[in-house]
């Protein structure tokens, strides 16, 4: 039996690559502040040091986590799943 055009489009989607954004946090500058900023200077973000981090789809918060380290490299290990369809009762 040949699958539905329903099935071959997910499995056609799935292939698909999309990028995934993580953000630490946001802050406002002026462009005054924005030139002056150097070596060692540090940018005070909006979000806790306890704070989840958003994972981002498509500018749409998809997740939340914390940062772990892979062999040398930095990681993210998902703590929330956002939205209705993800929940699953977590």
């Amino acid at each position: 039996m040949a699958a539905s055009p329903d099935a071959m489009d997910a499995l056609f989607l799935q292939d698909i690559p999309i990028e995934l954004v993580v953000e630490l946090g946001r802050t406002r500058l002026t462009v005054k502040e924005l030139a002056a900023l150097g070596r060692d200077d540090v940018i005070e973000l909006d979000r806790a040091a306890s704070q989840p981090l958003d994972i981002l789809v498509g500018g749409r918060v998809f997740a939340r986590g914390e940062i772990v380290v892979v062999d040398d490299r930095v990681g993210l290990r998902i703590t929330a799943l956002t939205g209705s369809s993800h929940d699953g009762g977590r």
